[in-house]
């Protein structure tokens, strides 16, 4: 059911459905109102995107919590020395070292190039 999700979603997120309508700009009660009907367009999207979640996830099509993630684009990685390496790169849930950061900017820079 849609409400309990969504009631999942907040506790997950130490939030009431009164402080997530807050958030959002929602008025008052629009969320424990989703007991009798499943918010379409805007709002659901506004849902999805607060909890990090698909409107597939919301509307129980599916069980993966979150979307695919944007492929990297390896040119902007080896070229930005601003870029969080953490936030896009791991191995085996680890994060890499300089050293393997270097290489893969030495790889794929070169290859890049060509």
């Amino acid at each position: 059911m849609f409400y309990e999700r969504l009631k999942s979603l907040a506790r997950e997120k130490k939030k009431s459905l009164n402080q997530v309508e807050a958030d959002l700009g929602f008025s008052k009660n629009t969320l424990y109102n989703t007991r009798k009907y499943v918010p379409q367009g805007e709002k659901l999207s506004k849902l999805a995107e607060y909890f990090g979640v698909s409107t597939d996830y919301l509307l129980e099509k599916t069980e993966i919590k979150n979307p695919l993630k944007e492929p990297v684009d390896l040119e902007e990685l080896t070229s930005d020395d601003n870029i969080n390496w953490d936030e896009w790169l791991s191995f085996g849930g680890k994060p890499i070292s300089d050293h393997d950061k270097q290489k893969i900017k030495e790889i794929f820079g070169d290859r890049l190039k060509d």
